[in-house]
């Protein structure tokens, strides 16, 4: 009876792993000294990314799953995305807490440099996290098409928030990518409710990699519909902005090499980034990075080092 009972234990021991199979863990955390002539002495950061991920086979070629995504920075922001999906010959469905497309997926043609706090990423006509369901189609030829809505929630377009907004979708998000080999190009548009005016956000992006180049264009043309002469409170036309961001990474064994220019017609007009990627490892890299705010007369000096998980 004994010598069963153990044989039972070590079975369950041994087969616990098995329980857990489809459950991740992964995550990064980098820490960073930041320059800026604008100021005096340096600066640091360190900011924190904790994912954790679940999923079950359901048969019939579906599955289920769940993610949980940790933000954390040095200023005291702390954001959580949970959403959890199905999946199959249908293609996706995800639901939850999380990002729209436009800063999900195209803002990072903007940040593809290798630091966290030194971006060209476009401040004009983002949205914050809300509840939101997309849909992804499954790749046809290589096109895959998305749309998403975000439910609730009182966002207005200029990135605050309004109680008077009742609407029951405040979002509204579409995009379209096609891949092909080293060819990836993609459109999206995100219309965004607000109590004086709807947003409008317009994203075209294209990325081709030649061997160990790779080039990416951004073009966001953001429109807040609002009039000049409205004489309301809410009458800022500082989301309008067309931005249109070039950049070019280059990677040479170890070392990556990344350099981004912005043409804007606001603050960020000239703005150039340039970073410097080391990888000690396959999970731990330092990197510098500079940066030449032109329309501020600002340049600042980064570097840091990163650990992934």
């Amino acid at each position: 009876m004994k010598k069963t009972i153990i044989a039972s234990a070590i079975a369950a021991v041994v087969a616990a792993p098995a329980a857990f199979a489809d459950v991740s863990i992964s995550g990064n955390v980098n820490m960073e000294l930041q320059d800026k002539d604008a100021t005096t002495g340096w600066g640091n950061s360190t900011n924190t990314d904790l994912v954790f991920k679940a999923s079950e086979d359901l048969g019939n070629g579906m599955k289920a799953g769940m993610k949980y995504h940790l933000f954390n920075d040095d200023g005291g922001n702390s954001v959580a995305d949970t959403t959890v999906n199905l999946s199959g010959d249908f293609g996706s469905i995800n639901a939850g807490r999380q990002e729209t497309m436009n800063m999900a997926y195209f803002h990072g043609f903007a940040a593809g440099d290798a630091a966290h706090d030194m971006t060209l990423e476009d401040s004009n006509g983002q949205q914050a996290r809300g509840n939101a369901v997309i849909y992804t189609s499954p790749s046809m030829n290589g096109l895959t098409v998305a749309v998403g809505a975000v439910v609730g929630g009182g966002v207005i377009a200029d990135g605050s928030t309004d109680s008077s907004e009742t609407d029951n979708i405040d979002t509204t998000d579409f995009m379209a990518k096609y891949s092909n080999g080293p060819l990836t190009v993609a459109v999206g548009q995100t219309t965004q409710k607000g109590s004086i005016a709807d947003a409008e956000i317009t994203n075209i992006a294209a990325s081709y990699k030649m061997g160990d180049l790779k080039v990416a264009v951004l073009n966001r043309d953001v429109e807040n519909g609002r009039e000049a002469s409205d004489s309301s409170s809410n009458t800022s036309t500082s989301g309008t902005n067309e931005l249109t961001t070039v950049s070019l990474t280059y990677t040479m064994g170890a070392n990556t090499i990344y350099a981004g220019v912005t043409d804007s017609d606001d603050a960020q007009d000239g703005d150039t980034v340039v970073t410097l990627k080391h990888a000690m490892s396959k999970r731990t890299s330092v990197y510098v990075g500079f940066k030449d705010d032109d329309s501020a007369g600002d340049t600042n000096t980064l570097v840091g080092i990163k650990h992934s998980f």
